[in-house]
């Protein structure tokens, strides 16, 4: 899908669908959705470059994410979107600057953009230039990511409380429910990992694009304007504030996973330790049961009026004293 903006002082304005770029005075920037390769060579008429594919954007290298070239400049970043949906994905967001005119090519619908357009009309006439238009976007992507971060922070709190949760008696409840509700636990703990990681690498790249387009603004070819640096060495800060958070969070979900795993393992040591008891206990009266439950011609106890009860009262005497004993030793 192929958008067309003509830039005021009031925001992007959308032209009509059939407006064509490079035969439009008017159009400023153009937004490129999951492009088809028609959509490709409209974009490059009007940039005059050309558009970089989806396997292009997707590489890692520095210098795949950040060049010049054909008179046009190319800065790569990822962008995380799907967390409302569940199903949180990071996907390349492409700003391709030439001769004053800007596109953008992105292959997922994520939610900073939307905000971003919105946002654009209430913020005077940065967004009456390509570059500002760049910023400006910039600056959502942070602040969605902002809002990303405080919701985790947030899930992880309320996986903390849930997981440590005491009974009136101040114990750590247990129980089978208890352990089906701990392995939910995992799959949550290691869904906010998932979250707390691609946002990670998100802000990563986010930072070198700010890295680039400082460093390439104070050489002979500007991207940015004077008036747009502290905009800029503002969102660097922030970038690093969230980044620090993000490792911090990071640590609390490691230690949740530790400490599930470690509850888990708990419960199935008090299973087993049961069962061993179990077996400890029963083992004096099967060996005597089974003693006498040979099939031997001359066995003398055989022969005695007592014989049977006597033989029960031995097996429930073998099993009440190891019972006793290892009651007293705190074992269970």
């Amino acid at each position: 899908m192929l958008m067309a903006y003509t830039l005021t002082p009031g925001g992007p304005i959308a032209l009509p669908e059939t407006s064509v770029p490079h035969d439009d005075p008017r159009v400023s920037w153009i937004d490129l959705l999951n492009p088809t390769s028609e959509e490709d060579g409209i974009a490059e008429k009007f940039l005059g470059v050309s558009i970089p594919t989806q396997e292009e954007a997707a590489e890692i290298e520095f210098s795949s994410r950040f060049y010049s070239e054909e008179s046009g400049q190319f800065l790569t970043i990822s962008v995380l979107a799907g967390v409302d949906a569940g199903t949180p994905v990071l996907t390349p967001l492409t700003f391709v600057l030439s001769r004053d005119k800007l596109a953008t090519v992105r292959y997922e619908d994520f939610a900073a953009f939307r905000q971003f357009l919105v946002r654009s009309t209430k913020v005077g006439d940065v967004c009456a230039e390509p570059v500002g238009v760049m910023v400006t976007l910039l600056e959502s992507i942070i602040d969605r990511i902002a809002d990303v971060v405080e919701r985790t922070s947030a899930e992880v709190d309320k996986l903390n409380r849930e997981i440590f949760m005491r009974d009136s008696r101040g114990r750590i409840a247990s129980g089978k429910r208890r352990e089906r509700k701990l392995e939910g636990y995992l799959v949550r703990i290691g869904f906010q990992n998932d979250i707390v990681s691609k946002t990670r690498e998100s802000l990563s790249s986010i930072e070198r694009m700010l890295q680039y387009v400082s460093a390439t603004g104070s050489t002979g070819q500007p991207l940015i304007h004077k008036s747009e640096s502290p905009t800029i060495k503002l969102m660097a800060r922030d970038v690093r504030s969230l980044t620090d958070h993000l490792s911090f969070l990071s640590n609390r979900a490691t230690f949740l996973l530790d400490a599930t795993l470690g509850m888990i393992s708990v419960q199935q040591n008090e299973v087993i330790s049961v069962l061993t008891v179990a077996a400890t206990i029963l083992l004096p009266p099967t060996l005597i049961g089974t003693i006498y439950g040979m099939n031997f011609t001359r066995m003398p106890e055989l022969d005695w009026t007592f014989g049977y009860p006597i033989a029960i009262l031995v097996m429930v005497a073998s099993a009440i004293v190891p019972y006793l004993i290892l009651k007293r030793r705190g074992w269970f």
